[in-house]
């Protein structure tokens, strides 16, 4: 996967405070998922998908729409090596 391999785990944690103001570790909070511990890859496809409008919600597509490759990478990286939630 391309995009990872243009992650700095370094520079997702500094990206990573906005998404986790919202996505908390517990997981759960209001329907909105914890994204601690997930797949790499997954991240990516998920993250990809809402930045072309394939999915469905309004404002990941707009955090995503503003997010380039190489951050996209770097959450990726991030928020698979945290531990996830119980």
């Amino acid at each position: 996967q391309k995009i990872i391999v243009m992650g700095d785990i370094e520079y997702g944690q500094y990206l990573g405070a906005e998404c986790a103001s919202c996505h908390q570790q517990s997981g759960g909070s209001e329907g909105i998922p914890s994204i601690h511990g997930m797949d790499a890859e997954v991240f990516v496809a998920l993250m990809v998908a809402y930045r072309s409008k394939e999915m469905e919600n309004p404002v990941m597509q707009m955090i995503a729409g503003r997010l380039n490759d190489e951050q996209i990478g770097s959450l990726a990286l991030y928020f698979s090596g945290l531990e996830p939630p119980e």
